[in-house]
Order: C-alpha cells, then structure tokens, then sequence
C-alpha cells in the first residue's frame, strides 16, 4: 500500500483524482498532506484543517464489479473503519451521525466526503476523503467540533494513526465481500441518536420529531414518528439536527 506525503495541497481528494487522470495507481493508494487550503466536506462545505495538527486524508479504491445500487455501504466501510480507528485513542461515545460524519458525544471528530467515478450502473472507483480532528485544541467558531486532543488531553501521531486507518480499511472492504450485512448491522449499532427522540428538518423546511430506528442498505433512515407511522428519508430530503 502506497502512502503519498504532501505538505501542503488545496484537496486531496482534488489531488489524488488528478493525478488518477495522468497515471495508474495501485489500489488503496493513499494521499496525505500536513494542509489543505481548500479542504471539501459533503455538500460544498469547507473543511477546516490546521497545519500539522489534523489528518487530511484521501484513498484511492478500486472496483471491478459494483454495482450503483450498493453505493451507501462506502458509507458504511468507511465510518466504520473510522469508529473503529478512534476507539484505539481512548474516546468515549463514539457515534456515527447518519449518513458519515463521527460524534465524540455531541461534537463532530471526523467527516468523510466519497466521490464515485461511475460507468453505467457500476462504480469504477471511488476517492474516498477523510478528515480527523487530532491535535487542535481549539475550534473558533466551530462549537460543534472537537479533536482526539480536546477528548483526552493527549497528544497523538498522525502518521500512526494514518496507517492504523489505511490498514482498517483494507480489512473492511476485504469483509464487505463476504460479510456485508454484518457490516450494516455494525454501522446501524453505531448510530447517534438511534432508539432517541430526535429533531430533523426536511427539505420542504418542515420540522419533524421521531425515533431513530436503523439506516437501510440504499442509505435511508427509518425514522418512528411521534404519530407511531414508520417513514424512510434519503439524505438529501432530511437533516438531523443537533
């Protein structure tokens, strides 16, 4: 597995799919970089990563046979890989929030952004970009945010935990071709706010209260709502809210 070293870069996801385009790359290859400038979160968002503090963090996955349908388990592959990651570092109540950002209690540590090189119904290969707030101690203007530092008050290598992440995450894909329900199963046990009240806002800007129940494959929650009716969102028409 081959790890790619940058100190400073405006994407890795931005750079490790141009350099998909001038070369071939072994499969799980992996870009790092000590900055980003113009670091990308899911739906356009930026995300913040200090120099040398955070891991900023890209992987290149290759596919032979996948079908479009199944898409959202590289949402599950990957959040778990990253629970699983974090759980090594002594952090309590570690969650994933639907569909792939990981709460340390109530704050975001880490977020993933996926971007899938599709022909027909099958995906090629996906860049999937990680973020993890590791030794920051401090987020302006970001409340909602938090580190493995802040969590624990230690200080802690990204590089080992760069490779930890690599290594969990060849292990999960290697699973997910036998074992992909038991995935599933795992990243719905992982569930922030799973069997609680909750708040959402749908994209019609109505709000809505129900009971988290479980994720299904194609990526919908299942929400129980306070009328006991059970409803599936996708995450493009509900957002929960913290």
């Amino acid at each position: 597995m081959k790890i790619i070293k940058l100190d400073a870069i405006d994407s890795t996801n931005s750079y490790l799919k141009k350099l998909l385009n001038k070369e071939s790359l072994d499969d799980l290859t992996v870009v790092v970089s000590k900055h980003q400038t113009q670091g990308k979160g899911r739906n356009g968002k930026v995300w913040v990563n200090k120099h040398s503090l955070n891991l900023a963090f890209s992987i290149y996955k290759r596919f032979s046979n996948f079908d479009i349908d199944k898409k959202f388990m590289l949402n599950v592959i990957s959040s778990i890989s990253v629970s699983e990651t974090l759980k090594k570092y002594n952090l309590c109540d570690l969650t994933v929030k639907w569909p792939n950002d990981i709460m340390a209690g109530n704050k975001k540590i880490s977020g993933i952004l996926i971007e899938n090189n599709i022909i027909g119904n099958r995906i090629k290969y996906s860049v999937i970009g990680i973020g993890i707030n590791i030794n920051q101690s401090e987020f302006k203007n970001l409340p909602n945010a938090t580190s493995i530092f802040i969590e624990t008050g230690k200080l802690n290598s990204v590089e080992r935990l760069t490779n930890e992440l690599q290594k969990t995450l060849e292990k999960n894909f290697d699973k997910f071709k036998t074992n992909e329900d038991e995935l599933l199963n795992i990243y719905n046990s992982l569930l922030y706010g799973k069997n609680e009240i909750s708040n959402f806002l749908t994209n019609n800007t109505s709000k809505l209260q129900g009971e988290i129940i479980k994720v299904t494959k194609n990526g919908k929650i299942t929400i129980k709502e306070l009328n006991q009716q059970f409803s599936k969102y996708a995450d493009s028409e509900i957002k929960l809210i913290i």
